[in-house]
Order: structure tokens, then sequence, then C-alpha cells
């Protein structure tokens, strides 16, 4: 987490922009690496463990009846496993995203799936020209951590969340030991190093100070060690990793049990000041 200026965020955008654009192109070998490990492996693990089902079903009870809602996909990117619902059950569904070549692949999966109060944006959030406003919910899936000041981001927030709003968050920690230790060794060659910030301890005590966290799971914590466990030859070892999952998603507050997780997903309820 640092300080920069909105100007400077807005050139870095743009480089991001770029670079989603042209993935294949822009990730260097590093980068690609990573990105199996996090998109295959992780995944994977969370797919068929159940995690993944079991996080967007969570999601969906945070959210609650979308149907006199206004809600806003940040950075949605093509479509996020929630998308298309919220945008069919969601009075009205606005989502945005810095790539305009991934926006025009949501656009029709909008018209596709007869979304007739969905509209999407290829556009910056910081932009003047994002002028969407009083937005009853806010979704972040794998977002907040690419905004680097967390203050600007939440400036931001405030100006188009209602005041009884809700942000709804997915993202990765690097609170862990062993996790720090990988993403240091890996971060200098890493593509987008400009705006990857997993959160840190300092980013988590950020969020809980503007906003207040209504509810929280961590994942990844205990569990993470399943893939060790599941090349072990001892009985029980299926429960014993359920448990772990489990001992993960009882995780309901910023603190040392949290820190140990590679990933948090959190409901926030808006401060009014």
């Amino acid at each position: 987490m640092q300080s920069i200026s909105k100007d400077d965020t807005i050139k870095v955008n743009i480089r991001q922009r770029e670079f989603y654009n042209q993935p294949d192109k822009s990730k260097n070998k590093v980068t690609n690496l990573w990105s199996y490990l996090r998109d295959k492996v992780l995944s994977d693990f969370r797919d068929n463990s159940g995690i993944k089902e079991q996080v967007y079903n969570e999601h969906k009870t945070w959210m609650g009846d979308l149907k006199n809602k206004k809600v806003l996909d940040l950075g949605c990117f093509r479509g996020n496993a929630l998308s298309i619902y919220m945008a069919k059950n969601a009075a009205s569904y606005v989502g945005i995203d810095l790539s305009d070549v991934a926006i025009e692949k949501l656009k029709k999966k909008l018209q596709k799936n007869d979304c007739t109060h969905a509209v999407a944006y290829a556009v910056d959030f910081y932009s003047d020209d994002f002028k969407e406003r009083n937005f009853d919910i806010i979704y972040a899936y794998g977002v907040i951590h690419h905004f680097p000041d967390l203050n600007q981001l939440f400036d931001r927030i405030e100006e188009v969340l209602k005041p009884d709003g809700i942000i709804v968050t997915y993202d990765p920690l690097q609170t862990s030991l062993p996790v720090k230790i990988a993403r240091t060794l890996y971060r200098p060659f890493q593509s987008d190093k400009d705006w990857e910030w997993p959160f840190d301890k300092k980013a988590l005590e950020k969020i809980g100070s503007r906003f207040r966290v209504s509810a929280m799971h961590g994942i990844l914590g205990k569990s993470k060690w399943s893939f060790i466990l599941n090349v072990l030859p001892f009985p029980g070892k299926k429960k014993t990793i359920s448990k772990m999952i489990e001992d993960d998603w009882k995780i309901s507050r910023i603190d040392k049990s949290l820190y140990a997780c590679m990933q948090v997903t959190m409901r926030l309820e808006r401060v009014v000041r």
C-alpha cells in the first residue's frame, strides 16, 4: 500500500489496459508461471474442494435480493462468475473494466443472455468519464488489490456508493510468511507488478478503519497445506483437508488467524462520517 497522485494512478491504468488487451504478448515467463499456479493449480483446488461454489453462494447471500438494487461490477474484465447473475437480477447493472477488448466480450454475453437492464463500459474508475452514481452494491472480485493507494480508492468509492451501500470483495493476501517470501522472490520479474498489491497487514487495517467488516471468510489458510497432504498416504486425509477448509472459512475478523490465509473475501458496509 502506498500513496500516489490520481494522475499517476491513471497513467499506470493506461499501461494496465494495454497489458490486459494483449495478455499473451505482455506476460513474461515468470508472470505466466505464477498465473498458471494461481489460475490452474489453486483454482482447480478451490473448484474440486467446493470452496469456489461456497464463495459464490455466499456472495449471493451477502448481496441479497437485487431486484431494486443498482450494482457496479468493478474491474469485471470479460465477466466474472456472477456478472450475468447480477445483470439478470439487478434493477440496474453496470460493468466496467479498463480493457475495451474484454468489455466487448462482456457486452456480447449480456446481449446473448437478454440482460436488458445492463450496460458495460471500458473506462477507468477514476476517470471523469465515469459518471454513474448511487450504487447499492459494488462487486469487486479480485479487484481491490490492483489499487496501490487504498485511501484514494475508498474516497472514489464513497463518491459513487450510497450511504447504506455495501462492497463485496475477494482478494489475495501476502500476510502468510511462505506466500510473502514467494512473492518477494518473483515480484521483481513480474510483468504486472505495478498494479498487483496483495493485502498486507497495513492494507487490512486500512480497510477496517474505513468500512465496517460485516462478514468475512478466510481461504487457503491451514488448507493451503492440502497440496502436501494430498500426496501423503495416510487414512482420513480427505476428512482432515475438509476440516482445514472449514476452519479457514470460520475466520470472521482481521487477526492472526486471517494472516495465515492466502485469500480473503469480505462484505464491507460504508461508514458515513
